[in-house]
């Protein structure tokens, strides 16, 4: 036992010397750095906290200096997932979102990102990166609720619809069938209603999700199939797609069929933003070494700047004949496979990334 607390002390005396060595010579643009950090040492004490973490926490440098881990972080926001609080995982690096306890006694919600600080190749403590994200957690609260109006919209929307639809495909096929005329105009119809039908499916997606078949699944395998099946797509409209991977047999744990349905979403809204062709982009690699990035790149007109935000509203479309219900479902499907989206966008094209958890 005495030899493990000897242990710690130790590497504790090398944090020390790093951040008086490293962090305040050299360092000096990290130590001013927008983004709020402090340092832990393998004690769980705050060695070190810059500038923008005291205005976060609003607690001056010296006061947070003589503070633990468990002094910030109130146990019951703190549960397995988050095993940046476990020492034997001090050595990767952590995220996950949690509460900070202000000085005040007021919860703040915030985005953690913990990596570890190597000294004369060991671990000696952590770089810990805050975000306040209030406001994105409210967003996201209201993004929900909106979904839960729209599911019910749409169930009692699909439901009114679905009974007389099926009568017409029923009624059409059979005069079809005993029609020996000219077919043009039947077959018209008939694409409208499958049109009328997919429409349908998006909606009772929207309202009410099919039950999820998690399993493991290759990125990449999953990615060359989404690709084989916009072929056709990307030729129609003249557009070259360009792969750049940096990962083989990386795999995620996910509804195979989801997923699919996500990368066909983003792959065809990129297609079918470059009317008169040009490259479409797929990337893939790292984000860090649990998760992989998916990045679907256009060289479109992008998307206008008071139009990004609401993106992901259900029912929210520019497109004349747009159900508004694409980005919305793709959005849920990665929030639920524990994932993230963003949408960068310019003049010179739109990026969509993808962070989804790897199995390691």
């Amino acid at each position: 036992m005495q030899h493990g607390v000897d242990e710690v002390k130790r590497r504790n005396c090398l944090l020390d010397i790093y951040i008086d060595v490293n962090l305040e010579r050299y360092f000096s643009v990290l130590s001013n750095d927008a983004d709020p950090f402090f340092i832990v040492n393998m004690s769980g004490k705050l060695a070190y906290v810059n500038k923008h973490c005291e205005l976060l926490l609003k607690c001056p440098k010296i006061e947070l200096e003589k503070l633990f881990l468990n002094d910030l972080f109130s146990p019951t926001f703190i549960d397995e997932s988050q095993s940046f609080f476990h020492q034997k995982s001090r050595d990767k690096l952590i995220n996950f979102d949690s509460k900070i306890t202000l000085k005040s006694r007021e919860f703040m919600d915030v985005n953690v990102t913990a990596f570890p600080i190597l000294f004369d190749k060991e671990v000696v403590g952590n770089y810990v990166v805050l975000e306040d994200i209030t406001m994105i957690k409210r967003e996201r609260e209201l993004l929900a609720e909106k979904q839960a109006v729209a599911g019910q919209l749409a169930a009692g929307i699909a439901h009114e619809i679905r009974n007389p639809i099926t009568a017409i495909k029923g009624f059409l096929q059979l005069i079809m069938s005993e029609y020996t005329g000219d077919m043009m105009y039947f077959k018209v119809v008939e694409s409208e209603i499958n049109r009328i039908e997919g429409i349908l499916k998006e909606l009772m997606i929207l309202a009410k999700p099919n039950q999820t078949h998690y399993e493991e699944v290759n990125i990449h395998v999953l990615l060359e199939q989404v690709l084989a099946l916009m072929e056709s797509q990307a030729l129609l409209y003249n557009v070259e797609v360009e792969k750049k991977y940096r990962f083989t047999d990386e795999t995620i744990i996910g509804d195979q069929n989801q997923l699919k349905q996500v990368f066909i979403n983003y792959i065809k809204n990129a297609i079918e933003a470059m009317p008169n062709g040009g490259s479409l982009f797929i990337e893939g690699s790292y984000s860090d070494i649990s998760w992989v990035q998916i990045r679907v790149i256009d060289q479109g007109g992008g998307i206008p700047s008071d139009i990004i935000g609401r993106i992901h509203e259900p029912f929210f479309t520019t497109k004349e004949s747009g159900t508004g219900l694409g980005m919305s479902v793709s959005y849920q499907i990665i929030e639920e496979h524990k994932g993230k989206v963003k949408i960068m966008s310019n003049t010179q094209g739109t990026c969509v990334e993808v962070q989804l958890p790897m199995v390691t």
